[in-house]
């Protein structure tokens, strides 16, 4: 009997798509170290793509000296393969036709669908002038979502994991014949945007008895849209540059750095960084004592410096570095002059900052937070000892956001910029910690470490799977991320590069080898495909000694 079945799910499905879970254009590889009884056995597997007819694509796979191929069609279903049976006998062939591998949208986790062929299989394998028959059955359960690390230290999350069998059944006419059956499964993980990282492969009869013995797949390199899947491809130049802030200039395409009044000549100046060849040259006067902090307007038409020799801010015009105003900011009856400890520019107006003030010699350090509007001080401003240590300010300058990361209340902040300066409207308990460094305004919400919040109710939106701090990158809707909590330069440490609508990670280049014998400290983000890391500051108010300019196409 001809039977061609297909059992599907019902129920609302879930649309990844756009993640690419399954990439498969001509000139894609990956390689696959093969593992069996838990160890590697000194084994590859390789998978290529090469084009067949239209927009079909051939899957290659090889290992053991010997290779087999499958021809794939994207479709409005999902992913078909197209005439599996190909090498059976034509009515086989024709009964199976082509069969949906994997479904995308995707169904929901646990609900299992099946495809059943059976019928003619043409020959007459026992030989008692019958035609034997069979039967194909595909099954497949998308179990869910998973965060996979693999041995090389590789960290993807948001993995796509499935439950595949195919059972194939000969059916002897003769009855004295034993029906054939193989049952061959398999756990597949696919990445988004790479493909196939790990698989678990077996083969068993009827019985459950080892047909062949089990493997495992494990993905060790892999080229996809010409792009190395695991950012291998990086490589840097480092400034040795002792530094008390970094900031990028995307107008004229170099960064900014405030050089310690302790360095000799040069010392009290800003240093400017040019990203391609990490040449440095400096503005040739001196800006104040003891620049520190930075921001720059997002025109490119102002940077602002805090002097903490001082307690003033500079406004410098660019690109000439001409003085525009300095204030001294407030001081206290009780600690003296205020320093700043981090600066934040109006996006609607480049002659409004917000000034994150420090006391010195108590802890806490918190002296409040005060506006500025063209270089006057404005009266009212925030409360001292738990505040705003980090801030920003919003997409139209009407709210300075802020983070206390000197004790442990975390406080996540937002205030109205009002006319007399600065008003608190609503604090929320947030994820950040001690070591937070990290609070800014991206089109897809207040960025703090790793997590998303809504600018409007400090609701969190989401938040990426690593263990480090983000920052929003010059591409479009990425971010960058270090993969670890604890800045460190060994041979695996990466960063993350994140789709920030997703928070799906895209790539993992690896940065450790770039640094050895340096301490990571603070990412800058600079020109599309290339972030600055800031290393060996040894506290969040040190100097640093050195920028890597880090270079990687998983950052364009």
């Amino acid at each position: 009997m001809t039977l061609s079945e297909d059992n599907l799910p019902t129920g609302v499905r879930i649309d990844r798509r756009s993640s690419n879970y399954f990439p498969a254009a001509a000139g894609d590889s990956w390689t696959y170290e093969r593992r069996q009884d838990g160890g590697a056995q000194g084994e590859t597997l390789t998978r290529t793509v090469s084009s067949e007819s239209g927009t079909d694509v051939r899957v290659t796979e090889t290992a053991q000296g010997e290779s087999n191929f499958t021809v794939y069609r994207r479709t409005s279903e999902g992913i078909v393969a197209v005439q599996p049976m190909a090498d059976a006998p034509a009515v086989v062939n024709q009964i199976v036709g082509d069969l949906l591998e994997y479904a995308e949208p995707f169904y929901q986790a646990g609900a299992r669908r099946s495809h059943v062929r059976q019928g003619s299989a043409g020959e007459d394998f026992d030989g008692d002038g019958v035609t034997d028959s069979f039967r194909i059955e595909l099954r497949q359960v998308f179990v869910g979502f998973e965060r996979i690390t693999l041995p090389n230290g590789s960290v993807f999350t948001d993995v796509a994991r499935f439950h595949n069998e195919w059972l194939v059944t000969l059916q002897p006419s003769n009855m004295r014949y034993e029906i054939q059956t193989s049952v061959s499964m398999e756990e597949a993980w696919w990445a988004p945007r790479v493909g196939l990282i790990r698989a678990e492969r077996s083969m068993v009869d009827a019985s459950g008895a080892q047909i062949e013995q089990p493997y495992t797949l494990v993905l060790t390199a892999g080229t996809v849209a010409g792009v190395d899947v695991f950012g291998n491809t990086g490589n840097f130049v480092r400034v040795p540059l002792l530094h008390a802030a970094l900031v990028f200039d995307a107008t004229r395409n170099r960064y900014y750095a405030s050089v310690p009044g302790s360095v000799p000549v040069y010392g009290n100046q800003i240093a400017i960084i040019e990203p391609t060849t990490g040449a440095v040259t400096y503005a040739g006067r001196s800006v104040g004592s003891q620049p520190a902090a930075l921001v720059m307007h997002p025109s490119g038409n102002a940077l602002y410096v805090g002097l903490n020799g001082t307690g003033e801010v500079v406004k410098l015009n660019l690109p000439d570095f001409s003085e525009a105003w300095r204030v001294r900011l407030p001081s206290s009856p009780y600690y003296g002059q205020m320093l700043t400890e981090k600066l934040a520019v109006s996006p609607s107006d480049a002659d409004v900052i917000a000034v994150s003030l420090m006391r010195t010699g108590v802890s806490p350090r918190h002296g409040g937070v005060v506006l500025v509007r063209g270089g006057v001080l404005q009266p009212r401003m925030t409360g001292d000892h738990t505040g705003s240590n980090l801030i920003t300010f919003g997409a139209d300058g009407s709210s300075v956001y802020g983070f206390n990361n000197e004790s442990t209340e975390f406080g996540l902040r937002r205030m109205s910029v009002v006319a007399d300066g600065l008003q608190q409207v609503q604090v929320v308990s947030a994820g950040g910690n001690f070591g937070t460094r990290t609070l800014e305004w991206s089109p897809h919400g207040l960025l703090l470490d790793r997590t998303l919040y809504r600018s409007t109710d400090l609701a969190q939106l989401g938040q990426v799977g690593v263990e480090g701090t983000c920052r929003v990158l010059n591409v479009p809707n990425r971010l960058v991320c270090t993969e670890s909590s604890a800045f460190s330069a060994t041979a695996n440490s990466r960063l993350a590069v994140v789709d920030a609508t997703t928070q799906v990670i895209l790539g993992t280049p690896v940065y450790g080898f770039s640094l050895a014998g340096a301490s990571p400290s603070e990412l800058v983000a600079g020109p599309a495909g290339q972030v600055a890391i800031r290393t060996n500051a040894t506290y969040w108010s040190s100097p640093a000694d050195s920028v890597v300019l880090f270079n990687s196409v998983a950052l364009q």
